[in-house]
């Protein structure tokens, strides 16, 4: 893995908070990572999950508030992480959902509005596969392995999709037969297994597409 760009944070896990312009070296054995502007996540081919950069809201997970310039073991057995604005969520292969860091819209789907600085289990029977889990500016989503698309955390513009703008703490199922879901900030789409693309929340600039 390789990072390039603003790490005044540490988040690009070199060891170093300091810009830069051409990529550099940061560890092997990588095979998935995700990252928003201040922290960056990866999962290594033995399960570990690392993290570093910013962790004022505990979104490192690492038990913490301190910035990490050099990435922290999180979690073992992990398939996939996703990475917000200020909190993260992560599957293990045995398809129980974790999330961790900010939590004042809901968005960490554990039925509260509390700050989480170690991961906690929100959900069971969660895809491990590309597209089954995503994080957006402050809001959550997930597929489950029956296709159902499950979403939590602020719901300002209806970017969950359950037809209201009330903030959810805990998931809520939003449709059905499901492969393939994406975020922005305040808006989320989905593809289902017919082909068709679906999209909720800010329509700023015609995001939605419609």
């Amino acid at each position: 893995m390789w990072g390039a760009g603003a790490s005044a944070y540490g988040q690009l896990g070199d060891g170093i908070a300091a810009l830069r312009d051409s990529p550099t070296f940061v560890t092997t054995s990588v095979v998935q990572v995700s990252a928003n502007a201040d922290a960056t996540y990866f999962v290594k081919s033995d399960g570990s999950l690392w993290a570093a950069g910013s962790n004022s809201e505990g979104q490192l997970g690492d038990g913490t508030r301190t910035d990490r310039g050099a990435p922290v073991q999180v979690a073992i057995g992990v398939a996939r992480v996703a990475a917000g604005y200020g909190h993260a969520l992560f599957v293990k292969t045995d398809g129980t959902l974790w999330s961790m860091g900010v939590n004042a819209t809901g968005q960490l789907g554990d039925g509260t509005t509390t700050d989480r600085l170690i991961p906690v289990q929100v959900a069971t029977g969660v895809g491990t596969g590309p597209g089954q889990l995503v994080a957006g500016g402050y809001h959550s989503l997930f597929i489950k392995t029956d296709g159902t698309l499950w979403s939590m955390g602020s719901n300002i513009d209806g970017g969950l999709g359950d037809g209201t703008r009330t903030n959810r703490s805990s998931p809520v199922q939003v449709a059905t037969g499901v492969t393939f879901v994406a975020a922005g900030s305040q808006h989320s789409h989905f593809v289902k297994s017919d082909g068709t693309l679906w999209s909720m929340g800010s329509n700023f600039n015609g995001v939605l597409g419609d």
